[in-house]
């Protein structure tokens, strides 16, 4: 009996950690076509929670600092995909505001922001 339920515990973890692999491989390669563009900003911000799921927003912005593309990833289990997000395509960073994603919106856009500070000042 301990046989089999050590064996299955096994199988679980070992499956957690294969679909942990597919999802760090999914969001790496979001990042890369995220940051092909020409020019522009990339920012992305996290959220994690104790309890309750957690979020990765991703934004890419033009050198003005307009959204030109939004991705976000929400979810508990390993099974959660980016999702494309317009609500703030077309907005300046300095206007986005969701109470829904506050703090990972807030890393994303202080991040594009440093960027933006550091390419004016070299």
């Amino acid at each position: 009996m301990w046989g089999y339920l050590l064996a299955g515990f096994v199988v679980l973890w070992l499956l957690q950690i294969y679909l942990t692999m597919r999802q760090m491989k999914h969001y790496r390669m979001t990042i890369q076509h995220m940051s092909r563009r020409e020019s522009g900003y990339l920012g992305v911000g996290v959220e994690k929670k104790k309890l309750g799921s957690g979020t990765v927003l991703i934004l890419v912005t033009n050198e003005q600092g307009i959204v030109e593309e939004c991705r976000v990833m929400s979810g508990v289990t390993v099974f959660a995909k980016f999702k494309k997000c317009k609500r703030f395509i077309g907005q300046h960073i300095s206007v986005l505001h969701d109470e829904q994603w506050e703090k990972s919106l807030k890393m994303a856009t202080d991040k594009i922001k440093q960027q933006m500070n550091t390419a004016v000042t070299i």
